[in-house]
C-alpha cells in the first residue's frame, strides 16, 4: 500500500473502545517483531485513524519501576520516585500498521497528536495526572527519529538487563541497552517532579490507608491461613506476620521488597508486638528485606490472594483487592511470564 497518499491533517488519535481491543491485540501481535502479551497496570490503548482506517497502534502503561537515566535526570530519590512514579507513563508499544504506507512524517505526526491528549485520556481511564512519559527504543534497530522529531529528549542508555521470564525479583543481563526517551507533557513537569515536596495536587491517593493495631491484628489473623512453605530451621519470624507487613507496606504505596522493609523498620513497636514479630533483648524487630524477598518468591499466591481478598472484604479498604497486592505491575510472586527489560517494559519505536 506504499502508493496511498495520506494527509497529515485529517489523521486523528483517539483511544480504543472496549469493543475494538480485541483487534488492537490481535493487529499488534501480527505485526509488532516483539509480539504482545499485555500492558501491566494502569494502561490506555490509543489508535491514529484515517476517516475509517486504522494507521497506528499507541500502547501506554504504568513506567518502569527503576530507570536510571531518568531517575538521574530527575535527580529522584528512592522516596522521590515511590511518590512520584504515578505521574510518569511509559509507552510500551508503537506500531505502524501495513495500512499506513509510506507516509512521511506520520510516525511524529501520530506521536504528536497522541501526546496532545494523552494526560487527558490517562486521567480518564486510570484517575490519575500525567506529567511525563518515556519509551525505550532499541538502537540496534531503531535510529529513534521521529521521537527526535516529535520533541522527546534522549536520555542516555540503560545497563541491559531484564527480568527473568516468571520471576518478578530475578534480573539477567541480555546485553541489548535501549536508549531512554522522554517527553514532558507540562514545562514545570520536570521541576514538579524534582520538587523537595511533592504539591498536593499532584500526591496519589489511591490505596493509601491508615492501618490501626487492630486492623493489622485482624489482617494477621486471616493470613495464618495461608500455608508455611519454609521449613521451621532458620525461621525468624511467622509466615503471617511477614505477610501482614508486606500487605499492609502495599496498602501504603510500596512497590519492592526494598520498600515494604523500610517500611517494616519504620512500624511502632506496638504494632510489630501485636503481629508477633521476633523479640530480641526486650525489643521487636521487623523483618528484614531478605526475609521479605524470600517470602514473596516462595508463598502461595492463589491461597495469599484469597486470604487478604476475605479480610478487605470485612474492612472495605479498598474495592478491588488485586490492585493493592500488585508488585512493579504484578501480582505479588510475578505471575506475568515477560520478559521484561531492567526499566520494566517491552518499549520499542514504531516497525
Amino acid at each position: 500500500m506504499s502508493d496511498i497518499s495520506i494527509p497529515l491533517r485529517e489523521v486523528r488519535v483517539r483511544p480504543v473502545q472496549p469493543e475494538e481491543e480485541p483487534q488492537w491485540n490481535a493487529l499488534l501481535r501480527a505485526h509488532h517483531y516483539l509480539g504482545f502479551r499485555k500492558l501491566c497496570g494502569a494502561q490506555l490503548k490509543q489508535v491514529a485513524v484515517w476517516g475509517d482506517r486504522w494507521l497506528a497502534l499507541l500502547g501506554w502503561q504504568e513506567a518502569a519501576l527503576h530507570c536510571g537515566p531518568r531517575d538521574r535526570w530527575l535527580g529522584w530519590t528512592t522516596w522521590q520516585r515511590r511518590a512520584r512514579l504515578h505521574l510518569v507513563a511509559n509507552q510500551s508499544r508503537f506500531l505502524l500498521l501495513p495500512s499506513a504506507g509510506r507516509t512521511p512524517r506520520l510516525a511524529s505526526r501520530v506521536l504528536g497528536l497522541s501526546l496532545r491528549r494523552l494526560a487527558a485520556d490517562w486521567r480518564a481511564r486510570s484517575g490519575r495526572p500525567l506529567l511525563l512519559v518515556e519509551t525505550f527504543v532499541d538502537p540496534a534497530r531503531f535510529a529513534g527519529t521521529c521521537y527526535r522529531a516529535a520533541n522527546w529528549l534522549p536520555l542516555g542508555h540503560t545497563q541491559g538487563f531484564g527480568r527473568k521470564r516468571g520471576h518478578s525479583l530475578s534480573y539477567v543481563a541480555h546485553g541489548q541497552p535501549k536508549v531512554v526517551w522522554v517527553y514532558p507533557l507540562h514545562r514545570r513537569a520536570r521541576a514538579w517532579l524534582a520538587a523537595p515536596a511533592t504539591p498536593a495536587a499532584w500526591t496519589d491517593q489511591r490505596n493509601r490507608i491508615a492501618m490501626t493495631p487492630a486492623q493489622l491484628e485482624a489482617l494477621w489473623l486471616h493470613l495464618r491461613r495461608v500455608p508455611d512453605f519454609r521449613s521451621r530451621q532458620g525461621q525468624r519470624h511467622p509466615l503471617p506476620t511477614v505477610l501482614a507487613i508486606v500487605l499492609a507496606s502495599r496498602l501504603g504505596g510500596a512497590k519492592t521488597p526494598k520498600e515494604s522493609a523500610e517500611f517494616a523498620a519504620r512500624l511502632p513497636l506496638e504494632h510489630l508486638q501485636r503481629l508477633g514479630a521476633r523479640s530480641l533483648a526486650g525489643s521487636y524487630r521487623a523483618p528484614s528485606y531478605n526475609t521479605i524477598r524470600r517470602v514473596l518468591q516462595g508463598v502461595d499466591p492463589v491461597r495469599l490472594e484469597a486470604e487478604c481478598d476475605a479480610w478487605m472484604a470485612t474492612q472495605g479498604a479498598a474495592r478491588e483487592p488485586s490492585e493493592a497486592l500488585a508488585l512493579d505491575g504484578k501480582t505479588m510472586r510475578g505471575a506475568s511470564g515477560h520478559d521484561l527489560q531492567e526499566d520494566g517494559t517491552e518499549s520499542t519505536e514504531a516497525s
